[in-house]
């Protein structure tokens, strides 16, 4: 569909970072009509996107989108912990965690499903073993697992990671639509001062990120934002774990944050700038997307990667049903498992449930350390 070739190449760099910046923009714009507030600015830049993408508009891949993955995620999840509260974190991530951990477990119970109702074939350990761990931890466990146990079938592989990438959008509309809808909030009524969490839209963060910015207090959160980064990432290369990078970001500003409130909440530009940063995050989502390999190769994979993602949320809502969890509490752990600790961040402020971006991240990681061992568990027990 489109152009053979994509109409503004991978390398012409200031074009593309135009195109990022307008979706941007229309993603902030959008969330201040009626119908936006409700599909969300985020929903919007990733469809946005992906149709661009798909129609040949923009590329699929482009050292842009690697400079947003490298620079602006990092950045965005310490900005959008400027306000952390120690105390209200250790509060919070406790039944975010339990969540994430029954979301954790509908992805197994779905895999193991999966395979029982899909015949893969001699791809099938290699299949249960890298989509367990996309959908506990991430992309990044994806291709770990996928190079551990050998699994090198390049087509299988787009097909599965297209699969993957429309299945998540489909999945992140879900999560963003669940807060709207009235039969869950009646299912999962709001405990004392989560009530503020629930009844906190779209319509909350976009006034918080349309507070007026001042230069000083832009370039301060950004200037330390960045040296956060810096420091975590030259500590986590010092202990030889290159992925405690976000750990460590999240440990070190929530520290700063709890040290030196006063401090910190003087940094106002912080938040919004934190999500501005993520709405780049979820165009390169969206630019990712492709239907066509989708289609042409993977529509069974797409069908079991919605398979696991259902089974997931099944036993999710169900179980967080029985502990009384409440509905941003499940949205946000269910996305930091299924989607990882970036979008579970984003999410999160970007529905003004600022007191779970903490959890969101802390959540992913866990999902990030604990992804490639179940992957491999299920790669050797179905071999």
């Amino acid at each position: 569909m489109g152009f053979e070739q994509p109409f503004i190449s991978a390398d012409d760099i200031f074009s593309l970072w135009a195109v990022l910046l307008v979706l941007a923009a229309i993603g902030f714009a959008v969330e201040r009509t009626t119908i936006g507030a409700k599909i969300s600015g985020a929903v919007t830049v990733i469809v946005l996107a992906a149709l661009l993408s798909n129609f040949r508009i923009i590329p699929a891949s482009s050292p842009v989108y690697g400079a947003v993955w490298t620079y602006a995620v990092p950045v965005a999840i310490a900005l959008l912990l400027f306000n952390a509260d120690l105390q209200k974190i250790f509060r919070e991530s406790g039944p975010t965690l339990l969540a994430f951990g029954f979301g954790a477990v509908g992805t197994m119970i779905g895999v193991a499903l999966g395979v029982v109702i899909f015949d893969f074939g001699d791809a099938e350990a290699g299949l249960a073993g890298v989509f367990s761990a996309t959908y506990i931890g991430g992309s990044v466990n994806f291709a770990a697992v996928a190079e551990a146990t050998g699994f090198k079938d390049s087509t299988l592989l787009s097909a599965s990671v297209a699969a993957d990438n429309v299945a998540g959008v489909i999945f992140l509309t879900i999560l963003v639509a669940m807060p709207s809808v009235s039969f869950l909030l009646r299912l999962f009524p709001a405990r004392g001062a989560e009530k503020a969490l629930q009844n906190a839209g779209p319509e909350d963060a976009n006034d918080q990120a349309g507070v007026a910015l001042e230069l000083d207090a832009v370039a301060g959160a950004l200037g330390l934002g960045f040296a956060i980064v810096a420091a975590s990432g030259a500590l986590a290369s010092a202990l030889g774990v290159p992925e405690l990078r976000i750990l460590l970001i999240t440990a070190g500003t929530v520290a700063l944050a709890s040290l030196a409130p006063k401090l910190m909440g003087r940094l106002t530009a912080a938040f919004p700038l934190g999500i501005f940063f993520m709405y780049l995050f979820f165009a390169m989502i969206g630019a990712g997307v492709d239907i066509v390999a989708m289609l042409a190769s993977g529509v069974t994979l797409f069908f079991f990667a919605l398979l696991i993602i259902a089974i997931h949320l099944l036993t999710l809502l169900a179980l967080g049903r029985v502990f009384r969890l409440s509905l941003p509490e499940l949205v946000i752990g269910s996305n930091a498992c299924i989607l990882g600790a970036p979008t579970a961040a984003a999410m999160a402020g970007a529905l003004g449930w600022r007191t779970l971006v903490t959890p969101a991240v802390l959540c992913g990681t866990l999902g990030y350390a604990l992804a490639n061992v179940v992957g491999l568990a299920f790669f050797r027990f179905l071999s």
